[in-house]
């Protein structure tokens, strides 16, 4: 096994003329879990598509597990990488059964290979009942509730049982009971397994103390990275998000404050909105 999960040189991601990704160079240690923080467009799905094995850079070099993707290893590589996107997969799947997307996870394909046996469906029906999630294997995806399918696809990308597990923002638009079990799964996952995990999230809330490293982007591009506390203070936040704000560590969690002006008071003074 390499020293590194992940090593991108200069990446570039480009359509048109517009960069979604520019000249990011970063590294991920073996065993090492990170998260990747930043506004929305800034680039995060992109940058983990194409970790993912399923998005091509522009330019650049993008090593997994100390290999670059070609076309003769990318399926094996895939199948090692365990990736976690509602926006990515909410394009390709609707009416396929949850079995069957999970089962599709064996071989990091999109659709169901033939070659599975009755072990690999066992193992499938095993991790949809760690999800709470029997009831539905039958079930169209498209039919399943915002926290069922996001556990669909954290089922799916366990199936290989991956040497990295990338998650992009995992539990968007999840309830409260749904966000927390998953939440609870994400951290055992990064304080007992030996996978490398990746984790997209939006909340300073959600970023665990098993989660030591992360990588903030913006723009396209990589504004710092590194241990997760030197990141994550009230001066590189604030340069970061060009907005004063102020970061309080607690309990190994940082405490984002924002103090916003916000307009309503004129909008009121001007009879935008009706007064009481």
């Amino acid at each position: 096994m390499p020293d590194e999960a992940l090593a991108v040189n200069g990446l570039s991601v480009k359509t048109g003329q517009q960069y979604l990704l520019k000249d990011i160079t970063w590294r991920v240690p073996q065993g090492e879990n990170w998260i990747v923080f930043g506004m929305n467009g800034c680039g995060k799905t992109t940058l983990l598509s194409v970790l993912a094995g399923f998005k091509q850079p522009t330019a650049g070099d993008v090593r997994v597990l100390g290999q670059s993707y070609s076309p003769d290893n990318i399926l094996a590589l895939r199948q090692r990488i365990g990736w976690v996107s509602g926006s990515f997969f909410g394009r390709y799947y609707t009416k396929e059964p949850v079995l069957e997307i999970v089962l599709s996870g064996k071989l990091a394909t999109l659709g169901l290979d033939t070659t599975l046996d009755s072990q690999d469906v066992r193992q499938a029906k095993a991790l949809l009942r760690a999800f709470h999630l029997e009831k539905v294997a039958s079930h169209p995806f498209n039919l399943l509730s915002n926290g069922e399918r996001q556990c669909v696809l954290m089922a799916r990308a366990l199936m290989a049982r991956p040497d990295i597990l990338i998650m992009d923002e995992p539990t968007a638009g999840l309830d409260i009971f749904a966000r927390e079990y998953l939440l609870q799964i994400i951290q055992e996952l990064a304080r007992t397994s030996s996978m490398t995990l990746l984790f997209v999230t939006h909340y300073a809330e959600e970023i665990f103390p098993e989660f030591e490293h992360c990588l903030l982007l913006r723009e396209g591009k990589a504004f710092a990275s590194g241990l997760t506390r030197d990141v994550f203070s009230t001066e590189t936040l604030s340069e970061f998000i060009r907005y004063p704000v102020n970061v309080d560590w607690q309990a190994d969690h940082p405490q984002v404050q924002l103090t916003v002006d916000t307009p309503v008071k004129q909008w009121f003074e001007a009879g935008l909105l009706p007064s009481q």
